[in-house]
């Protein structure tokens, strides 16, 4: 199976390599005239809008708009080197470079172009990269969401928006399997039970189980006939050995080859339910079809019930008092040790962040804006497992052009349950009666996971006077904040998202840190 492709643009000549899912490398193309562009995606239908490229004739480089493969590259003069895999360009021995390693203190994400390393780059979505003379050529192409529309309404017919979604899903989901098993991540969330629920009998549900305190009560929660997957000894290594990883590289999901042995697909439900929740409507509205591609406003009646508060007036905002004169100094607040010359460092990477040129300023833009921020966002080290990656279901192109068609023609919609607006209703109507989320939200795990880190690595004296040792002459530390927040330990569970984070960041990139900030 093609996980990738990897290669050189040089004087005019394209050589291309296949990275495959045995390990090894297979000649794809070296530059002959005609031959078709070397193309990667996830879904077996997806068209070039789901895929990533490399023309072998013009040495053109792309990324569709909707792409879950990403594609890194360096230039060179007038050579272009460029892959799939991140660690293939940058090496092993590669350091990142100091703004990188700030926004991963700060808990960031890289965004599009940027890489943690400086001289190498990412296509953004909808891109594509020429290099001619030495000079760089980006195109941006556009997003057709009324043609993505238009293919979602054919294959739906005259379905209702339930029966609509439901139909995008299960395509979405039978286009993934490729010949091989298809298996579901259920975290408990409601994108993976609507996933479920829409796809049946040939997607078997799996949910990686990590014993720690609150977050092992989810495992009672899932849907009969789930697969549970033992994930705790794999965690413990992660955040035991030397060198320990960040949040995302300690998660035991996806589960490694250790865990899950096997080829096989993993389908994600990231993304969904935001992307069905649409953009803000304005304080106290509630809003019929909430993309403004139709002119929605809100109506007089919602759905048609008289009586039904379609507006609730906003609640008079209530201002803090000032906090006396040198409060800030004791007050609880997280992070609140790094200094200012942590963030002069990581500006360069957040002056980076920057809307995507696929998402309409005016428009229906919550949809697709969604999808290309899971899509593109990276973290400072991208752990590459030798398992399978999950397969974003919201970023099939059906999938997008449904709730596209759903919303041009206003039938996306919010609703009142228990007084309470409920954003996503069509997923809930999905399924089944009594299906209730896991008592946990994905930040709420993330934060867990960092409680359970730093009760392990922080938990005595000498382990806490380790870390300020290190990282005290800092200057992107406040070491006399930082000590007061490690000699207490309410303060230290408050804060464990940024200490581990710290923790991370003092072992791996040490020299970074003491990165003097260009004034």
């Amino acid at each position: 199976m093609r996980n990738g492709f990897a290669g050189v643009v040089e004087d005019g000549r394209v050589a291309v390599d296949f990275l495959c899912s045995c390990g090894n490398r297979h000649r794809a193309a070296a530059g002959r005239h005609g031959e078709q562009p070397v193309a990667v995606g996830v879904f077996a239908d997806g068209g070039r809008v789901a895929e990533t490229w490399v023309c072998p004739r013009t040495g053109e480089l792309g990324r569709g708009a909707l792409s879950q493969i990403p594609l890194f590259y360096s230039v060179f003069n007038n050579s272009v080197r460029f892959s799939t895999d991140l660690g293939e360009l940058a090496g092993e021995t590669a350091e990142p470079w100091p703004a990188a390693v700030a926004a991963a203190l700060h808990g960031a994400v890289l965004p599009a172009p940027l890489t943690p390393y400086e001289n190498v780059f990412q296509l953004a979505c909808g891109t594509t990269l020429t290099v001619a003379g030495g000079r760089e050529r980006l195109d941006l192409a556009e997003l057709d969401l009324a043609e993505l529309a238009d293919r979602a309404r054919r294959l739906a017919g005259r379905s209702g928006p339930v029966a609509t979604l439901r139909c995008a899903l299960a395509y979405a989901g039978t286009a993934a399997q490729a010949g091989t098993a298809v298996l579901l991540g259920d975290g408990g969330g409601l994108g993976a039970a609507a996933i479920a629920a829409a796809c049946g009998g040939p997607v078997r549900r799996v949910h990686v189980h990590v014993d720690v305190p609150v977050l092992e009560r989810r495992r009672t929660r899932l849907a009969p006939g789930t697969t549970v997957i033992d994930g705790t000894r794999s965690w413990l290594r992660a955040c035991s050995r030397t060198g320990p990883g960040y949040a995302h590289e300690a998660d035991p999901w996806p589960p490694g080859p250790e865990l899950l042995p096997g080829r096989v697909r993993l389908l994600s439900g990231r993304a969904l339910v935001r992307a069905l929740t649409g953009p803000p409507t304005g304080t106290g509205r509630l809003r019929t079809g909430w993309v403004r591609l139709a002119g929605a406003q809100p109506v007089p009646v919602l759905r048609g019930h008289r009586g039904r508060r379609v507006w609730l007036p906003a609640a008079a905002p209530t201002a803090e008092p000032p906090a006396p004169a040198g409060a800030g100094r004791d007050r609880l607040e997280p992070a609140g040790w790094m200094s200012q010359a942590a963030r002069a460092a990581r500006a360069p990477v957040s002056s980076a962040d920057a809307g995507s040129h696929l998402v309409p300023a005016e428009g229906a833009g919550t949809t697709l804006g969604a999808v290309i921020d899971a899509l593109e966002s990276r973290p400072l080290s991208s752990r590459r497992p030798d398992g399978p990656e999950p397969v974003l279901v919201s970023a099939h192109p059906v999938v997008v052009g449904a709730i596209a068609h759903l919303a041009l023609d206003g039938r996306l919609r919010r609703d009142l349950r228990g007084g309470h607006v409920d954003p996503v209703p069509l997923l809930r109507e999905l399924v089944p009666a009594g299906w209730r989320p896991s008592d946990t939200t994905p930040a709420e795990r993330d934060k867990l996971f960092a409680a359970a880190f730093v009760t392990r690595r922080l938990a005595t004296a000498e382990q806490r006077a380790r870390l300020l040792a290190r990282v005290e002459s800092s200057p992107w530390i406040d070491a006399d904040r930082l000590k007061a927040v490690l000699a207490d330990s309410r303060k230290v569970l408050f804060d464990a998202p940024a200490l581990h984070r710290l923790y991370v960041t003092a072992e791996r990139y040490g020299e970074a840190m003491h990165t003097a900030v260009p004034q």
